[in-house]
């Protein structure tokens, strides 16, 4: 078989994860991740304007170090229709860490803040991932609208309260 039929990309990349989150950053090399990899978007009505960060975790092969790569994230509904109103697109390139064996891949943290992100309607979405032109990723989250649900107020049991008094 080859390796396109394991499901890996034969341009060698490949994710270790690619997620949503609520928020996301890449300091120092490391993704530092609020409320990460939830799947559902739950909204009162559509169309609704989000906020979210998607995370990506590349594995670089050593062929592909020192040169420049270019990622692309866009949106596709249930459907596979690629929506207008998402594409990212970034540039990277990765020279090996000293530390790595040979043959070793290099790991590259993305996080892609979506701020004010349009949903249309409720259904199923999938955030895609290429490097190169080749994707190597896709994220599934679903839509989902539903009315205001009624808080209840609970009162909270008081032990001080009834016939018994308390000393001063």
């Amino acid at each position: 078989m080859t390796e396109e039929e394991y499901g890996r990309p034969l341009s060698g990349f490949e994710t270790a994860a690619f997620f949503a989150a609520d928020h996301a950053s890449v300091e120092n090399g490391k993704a530092y991740v609020n409320g990460g990899f939830w799947d559902s978007i739950f909204q009162v009505s559509y169309p609704a304007q989000i906020s979210v960060s998607l995370v990506a975790v590349l594995r670089v092969p050593t062929e592909a170090d020192s040169a420049n790569h270019k990622f692309t994230v866009e949106m596709e509904d249930a459907a596979h229709n690629k929506l207008p109103s998402l594409k990212i697109e970034g540039e990277f390139r990765v020279r090996a860490a000293p530390t790595l064996e040979p043959g070793e891949p290099s790991v590259l943290p993305i996080a892609i803040p979506l701020n004010g992100l349009n949903i249309e309607r409720a259904g199923v979405y999938w955030f895609v991932l290429s490097v190169n032109g080749d994707e190597i990723d896709r994220f599934r989250v679903r839509a989902v609208q539903g009315g205001l649900m009624p808080m209840q107020q609970l009162e909270a049991s008081n032990p001080n309260s009834g016939d018994a008094t308390q000393a001063e």
